[in-house]
Order: structure tokens, then C-alpha cells, then sequence
């Protein structure tokens, strides 16, 4: 499965735009992308270069459904390729290995989104490493900050691809890595998906693409990536080069911190012939799937263990798709709805607001959650936790410990009392 068919089907459904005209790649992609923001947008004339750029691959749950083959069950279908992941085949060569020079980011189409960016950003790079002294790949996505020609600063939060580069770091070695680009956004699922440690998230993309994934080795570094992607870019790590990233606009809309990152330094770039290159906006749609959807589903699972049925989990547009979570469910008792809402916490940890509502409640209208809030949550229906752990993401933490509140909100209809049924529809 690669992008290509993908692209055809959401051509076949009406959710992509097409741009010949010339755009600018300061701001010019933000404002298209901004402008459809339900839909994918192709560029075929980006100031600079001579690539085609995607952007909103992913950026509504209809194209959601598309992907995951229309499954009417999204959660149960991703948490059963989580916990049966499938080795992917491997291959000896790849279409991708079809062209290949040196990297040149002056080329590519990689946009800079807003004013106060610190540069043009490679946002949508997955990110290919290998465990230190195996074979086992790890995926991740991670941002790069565009330097040079040749030089991006990576912002690594502190996951596995943080452990693999300071064992190597420890050890005086550069960290090879392969950043993929122009690929099905099963990858881009899988990549963001908190699996365990040494668990491929390879194998979890094979299993959600029923089997259908190939893999091969990279030219330079000898590194396990999809064989049907778009571009390859080979380079390093540095052990010891750093610098500023940022700023950048993260998942809340708000500037994150500059903090002080590894160099990359890049040397070879392979592509397919006339391949399509592809970003992700920060701080909309495409951001908040392809972070918190792995999130919903996990929130999911574990409170299916707690409660007699989960109806719907949505981490909410309002809540930078990671903050704040309407989770919908049937309950046996008045207590069940703060047992929720703690799970929901142990199951996302950097998740802020959690509210709980019946069945009868649609999650994603925000006047139906709103209006459950205001007339099912009493006197002991909102519990606040204080000095709790917080996400990195929110602006209004603690800075000195990473903490925060933590707020389970009840608005289910209560057992002992009446009145709670909404006669006039929403």
C-alpha cells in the first residue's frame, strides 16, 4: 500500500484540491492548506522546486475512514494491530532507489508556516533509526528545522529515538538515520502510535495494511524502510552539534519552547521518478489525528475494562486534539463516571480535561457536549486533581515540575434523580 492508490481514492471521494497555480513556500502553503482544511491539497508549483507537495493527507475523519478501509469499529481494529503486530516481507529494491542525489533542502518543496518560525520546517519526516547493536528499526515522526542545503535542526522528545541516539552519544558514535517522505498514512498512524518497548511499529503498519507491507534496506546505512514511499533521505545524527530549535507552532496553536537540539546532517537523497512530496500543518486536523487518534483508541481499550460499554472517545479540535476528551459510555453506577475519567488519565497521560457523557450525547457537536456539562454535572460532578503530570504541550503548566490539574467532569444523567432527558433535538 502506498500513496499513490491513496490519492486516487480520495480523488474518487471528493477530498482533494488540486493547485497548479505557483505558490510561495513562505506562508503561500499555510493559507491553502488553511483555506481546505477538509480536504488534501496538491501543489504542483511550489516557488523553488520542481516536486509536487501533499498537505492534509489525513485531515478529516472522513479521509480517517478511508484509510483504516472504512472499519466500522476504528479502535478495536487499531488496538487488534497493536497487539498482533505482522512482520512486513522484505525486498531486495525499491522504485524509490529509482534517482538518487545529494540532498539539497534549497530544492524541496518544505514550507515555512508561519511568520515567527524559526525557518522552513520538514514536518511530516519519518523518522527510521536502528536499536544499537541490532537490526530492529524504530519509526517516529519528528520535526526538522531546515539549517542549510544539507543541515536540519531534529527536535527528539524524550522517546525511543532519544534512547537510541544518547546510547550512541555515550559511545562517540553519530546516530544513521532514514527520514521517509510520500508515504500511506498507515505509516504516519503507526509512527505516532504508543507501542511497547521493542515493538515494531513496522509490524503494527503491516497489520493494519492486512499483511500488504514490504520493506528493504537503505543504500548508505543498511536501514529496515517501507520499500513503496516517495523519497529517502540518508544522513546522520551528530553526536555532538547543536543547536537552537525553534520557534515553532506546536499541536495548541501556541509557540513551543526553543530549546537546544541535535544537528542532522544529511548526504543522500533517493526518489521516485516525478515523486510527490509531502508536509503536515501544525496545529490542525492532520496534526490532531495522527497524535491523538493512536491516543482515542488506547483511552478506548482501557476503559472498556472499567465500564460496561465505551460509545465513542474524541479528543476534541478545542482541546488541540491531545487536552481535553468527551468520552461517551453506559455506566452501572454514579461512581462509574470518575473510574472513567482516571482511567482515561493512566491510559493518556498528558490528557488535561476529561468529560463523561451517555450514549445519548454526540461527542463531536460540541453544543451537545456543552449543554451535558451545564445541566448533568452538580455539586460533586467535577473533580479537580492538582499537581499532576502534565503535558510538555501546555502552555499553562508548571515549567519547574511539568504539573498540572487534571479535571474529570460527570455529566452523565444521575441514577437517583430526574429530569434529564433533552426533548428538543440539537
Amino acid at each position: 500500500m502506498s500513496l499513490r492508490p491513496y490519492i486516487e481514492i480520495l480523488k474518487q471521494s471528493n477530498l482533494i484540491i488540486e493547485v497548479h497555480d505557483e505558490v510561495k513556500f513562505e506562508y503561500g502553503v499555510t493559507e491553502h492548506l488553511q483555506t481546505n482544511k477538509d480536504k488534501a491539497v496538491m501543489f504542483y508549483n511550489i516557488e523553488g522546486s520542481h516536486f509536487s507537495l501533499l498537505g492534509n493527507c489525513l485531515s478529516s475523519r472522513e479521509q480517517l475512514k478511508l484509510v483504516l478501509d472504512e472499519q466500522e469499529n476504528y479502535y478495536g481494529f487499531f488496538q487488534q494491530a497493536l497487539l498482533n503486530p505482522k512482520e512486513p516481507s522484505m525486498t531486495e529494491t525499491s522504485l524509490t532507489f529509482s534517482n538518487k542525489k545529494r540532498v539539497n533542502f534549497s530544492r524541496l518543496p518544505i514550507p515555512k508556516f508561519f511568520p515567527s518560525d524559526g525557518g522552513r520546517y520538514l514536518s511530516s519526516g519519518i523518522v527510521f533509526a536502528k536499536f544499537p547493536g541490532t537490526d530492529a528499526p524504530n519509526m517516529s515522526i519528528h520535526r526538522i528545522m531546515i539549517l542549510d542545503d544539507q543541515r536540519g535542526a531534529m527536535r527528539i522528545v524524550p522517546r525511543d529515538l532519544h534512547k537510541i541516539f544518547l546510547e550512541n552519544k555515550k559511545n562517540g558514535l553519530d546516530t544513521p538515520i532514514a527520514v521517509v517522505n510520500g508515504y500511506h498514512p498507515i505509516l504516519a498512524l503507526a509512527a505516532s502510535s504508543p507501542t511497547p518497548l521493542n515493538q515494531s511499529e513496522l509490524a503494527v503498519a503491516n497489520s493494519l495494511m492486512g499483511g500488504k507491507l514490504s520493506t528493504v534496506k537503505t543504500p548508505r546505512y543498511n536501514i529496515t524502510v517501507p520499500s513503496d514511499i516517495e523519497f529517502i533521505l540518508e544522513g546522520k545524527i551528530l553526536a555532538d552539534e547543536e543547536i537552537k530549535e525553534g520557534p515553532f507552532v506546536d499541536i495548541t496553536g501556541t509557540y513551543d519552547d526553543i530549546r537546544i537540539q541535535p544537528i542532522v546532517q544529511f548526504e543522500d537523497m533517493l526518489y521516485r521518478d516525478e515523486p510527490i512530496f509531502q508536509t503536515i500543518l501544525p496545529a490542525y486536523e492532520e496534526h490532531f489525528i495522527l497524535m491523538g487518534f493512536p491516543r482515542e483508541a488506547e483511552i478506548h481499550n482501557k476503559v472498556s475494562q472499567v465500564v460496561p460499554k465505551v460509545h465513542g472517545v474524541y479528543l476534541t479540535p478545542s482541546g488541540c486534539g491531545w487536552l481535553n476528551c468527551v468520552i461517551s459510555v453506559s455506566i452501572e453506577n454514579d461512581r462509574d463516571a470518575k473510574k472513567v475519567g482516571l482511567t482515561a488519565f493512566e491510559a493518556h497521560p498528558s490528557l488535561k480535561w476529561c468529560t463523561v457523557v451517555d450514549e445519548d450525547i454526540d461527542i463531536r457537536n460540541s453544543a451537545a457536549v456543552e449543554w451535558a456539562r451545564i445541566t448533568r454535572a452538580g455539586t460533586n460532578d467535577i473533580i479537580t486533581l492538582e499537581k499532576m503530570r502534565g503535558s510538555s504541550l501546555d502552555p499553562s503548566r508548571n515549567r519547574k515540575d511539568n504539573t498540572s490539574i487534571k479535571v474529570i467532569v460527570d455529566a452523565t444523567k444521575k441514577k437517583d434523580k430526574t429530569g434529564y432527558e433533552r426533548v428538543i433535538p440539537f
